[in-house]
């Protein structure tokens, strides 16, 4: 298999939740590419869980499962994109990375 095609697999593999965190810990030596998606996978991955936490305990299960479709919809998306080796930039999902990042460096 090319490099190319290993990397698009990674870039693409990212978007598997538990598959990101431990690329994230694990792997030493990662590209910006590379981190720019694993902080995509995780940012969708925390949101999901924060606002089906929240949905929950205002006992609207209805939506949690419209929020898990959702979830599993954009996530599709940009694991097809990396895999087809597209250009992915989610303005949103770069603040909120750099917020939960200042507030981790604190």
């Amino acid at each position: 298999m090319s490099e190319i095609k290993k990397d698009n697999l990674k870039y693409a593999l990212a978007y598997i939740p538990l598959v990101a965190f431990f690329f994230y810990f694990a792997e030493e030596k990662k590209s910006e590419e590379f981190k720019k998606h694993l902080k995509y996978a995780m940012v969708l991955f925390l949101a999901y869980i924060v606002i089906s936490i929240i949905l929950r305990l205002i006992l609207l299960w209805w939506l949690v499962w419209l929020l898990l479709f959702a979830y599993l919809i954009v996530s599709a998306i940009l694991w097809y994109k990396a895999y087809n080796w597209e250009n992915i930039d989610v303005e949103i999902l770069d603040e909120i990375w750099d917020k939960i990042q200042e507030k981790i460096d604190k």
